[in-house]
């Protein structure tokens, strides 16, 4: 007897009478589907509570309607417009001044007072947690700000987002790291509704008044938890709107800018007397700088990268330690959110590498010494207690150590990788640098940006250059369908809501006008979920099986 029968044995299911309820053919037909079928009931059962359609963050853009279009045929165009939308961040911080002092003026209590600041978020903002962290630790040296992210320093590279929608997990992470009187919590999700970030917030206000910080109108934000938040006298708001992102739904980008540069200008400030004065300025300088830079030079690099994937071969990024993590975090990014392979483990067995790999200018020694070096001087920080036994194997010391940063791993993957491996550098000194260089170490070309001597604010200058790169070159590959990211990954229930709002959204821009509900999309994406390898699109297989 298979599992199949003994689950419907013990169950005492009546399967002629389901099957006929449920109209298939015959009783091995729905034997081979009811599993499927509970999985994707028991999504719908909680649905209302992921269904983010009417979020800001989730919506499209009009100004990027047609951008993988743009991307394949008018890069300069693709870039005008997503660079407008950095603009706009840029304006909404300056509106947002007062809120960015008082959380200041509430970092420098806690520090007078021996207290630390934890820093935590989920995905990107899990990232940006680490990379505010990154900066502090490079400008002052010092080790009394935490960051952690949603399933530790492993999701940094290998995306842990299943533990999203656990907001016990945000709690637990913070117990273990030893959050205590005296000690602040500034938490950050884009869309407002991360629960794992919300769980980590309530934990704080144990013995804090934590920050939120968000990107969503508040009338929006009507589901259960969000709304908890906002009614709670015990959590400071700040919300940080900046509309609709570039790629839809992709937070990556200009959420996740304006929560780095807002806590960033928070943290990294030592001024408290001059501060709304000297973040304006800051936040001016980095506008004019962004003018100022010729992105016509950064289309040949955007053309360089994207064939060298048409043509089936790879690419390391390099840099030094002092822009890597801006660095590290936008090539990480690119797999959730195109789909692409992970970085590769160097246990993996078989090793599939992936486009991209990144790794440290001149840091050699084993794995520990790259994080320890990215970091700036702390290792890295996993889940190894007794309490997550069950995820030990993705998210503890030993996974995060698999990847290794340090030119070691160029070698390494030239071999097991085959094909012609090109160069990406990235050297920050008085201007950025970008150099693209070929197999044999040559430079195929070559461009200098203006920056500024600041580390905020070039991080910022960075990371909105690469959001833009990594964006138009995936376009190019058709990673997405104009402005839509149809290469989502279900990994988590906010995504699986995501994918099947964009299988309706592609529907309804068939002229045949076949349409099927949230339901039906549902049930056939988590059959074709089950048949998910990576590289492939969610949102086309589920379009795809449905239209046949």
């Amino acid at each position: 007897m298979g599992r199949n029968d003994i689950f419907f044995q013990n169950f005492n299911i009546n399967l002629s009478k389901l099957a006929l309820e449920m109209k298939y053919d015959n009783i091995e037909q729905l034997k081979n589907n009811y599993f499927i079928i509970m999985q994707y009931q028991d999504f719908l059962a909680i649905s209302k509570q992921f269904s983010l359609g009417g979020l800001l963050t989730e919506q499209f853009h009009p100004n990027t309607v047609g951008l993988s279009d743009f991307a394949k045929n008018n890069i300069t165009e693709g870039i005008r417009r997503l660079k407008s939308l950095d603009d706009h961040v840029f304006q909404v911080l300056l509106s947002k001044l007062d809120q960015i002092h008082e959380m200041h003026l509430d970092i420098r209590n806690t520090f007078q007072q021996g207290g630390r600041v934890f820093i935590f978020g989920c995905g990107s903002t899990g990232r940006l947690s680490l990379t505010i962290e990154t900066l502090y630790r490079q400008k002052f040296n010092l080790d009394n700000v935490i960051s952690f992210m949603s399933g530790g320093d492993v999701a940094i590279i290998a995306s842990v987002e299943d533990f999203e929608d656990k907001p016990e997990f945000g709690a637990q992470q913070l117990i273990e790291l030893g959050f205590k009187q005296g000690d602040l919590l500034i938490t950050s999700t884009e869309g407002g509704e991360t629960p794992i970030v919300i769980g980590a917030a309530n934990e704080a206000t144990k013995i804090c008044q934590p920050y939120f910080l968000y990107c969503n109108p508040d009338d929006v934000l009507v589901v259960q938890r969000s709304q908890d938040v906002l009614k709670n006298n015990n959590i400071k708001k700040i919300n940080l709107n900046v509309g609709s992102q570039g790629l839809t739904g992709s937070t990556r980008m200009q959420c996740s800018t304006i929560l780095t540069y807002a806590i960033g200008l928070a943290l990294l400030n030592k001024d408290s007397n001059n501060f709304i004065e000297e973040t304006k300025q800051s936040i001016q300088k980095v506008q004019q700088i962004y003018e100022q830079i010729n992105f016509q030079d950064m289309e040949k690099f955007i053309l360089l990268e994207a064939n060298v994937y048409q043509n089936n071969n790879f690419v390391f990024y390099r840099s030094q330690p002092n822009i890597g993590i801006s660095i590290l975090t936008d090539t990480t990014e690119r797999s959730p959110t195109f789909s692409l392979l992970p970085f590769e483990a160097i246990n993996d067995n078989p090793i599939k590498p992936t486009l991209c790999y990144f790794v440290l200018d001149g840091v050699v020694g084993d794995s520990y010494k790259g994080w320890e070096t990215l970091f700036y001087g702390r290792g890295p920080r996993a889940l190894d207690s007794e309490y997550w036994n069950h995820y030990k194997q993705r998210v503890n010391t030993e996974r995060v150590l698999q990847f290794d940063i340090t030119e070691k791993q160029i070698e390494r993957r030239k071999q097991y990788a085959g094909g012609q491996h090109y160069q990406f550098r990235i050297i920050l000194n008085q201007h950025l640098i970008y150099q693209f260089i070929s197999p044999d170490g040559q430079i195929i070309e070559q461009a200098q940006f203006p920056t500024s001597q600041d580390i905020l604010e070039q991080n910022i200058l960075l990371k909105c250059m690469l959001n833009i790169h990594s964006t138009l070159f995936m376009g190019r590959l058709g990673k997405y369908h104009s402005n839509v990211m149809t290469f989502v990954r279900p990994s988590n229930n906010k995504l699986i809501d995501r994918a099947i709002r964009y299988v309706q959204y592609l529907f309804s821009q068939e002229q045949n006008n076949q349409q099927y509900t949230y339901e039906q999309i549902c049930e056939e994406l988590f059959k074709q979920k089950d048949q998910l390898v990576y590289g492939e699109s969610i949102v086309l297989k589920t379009f795809n099986s449905l239209k046949k």
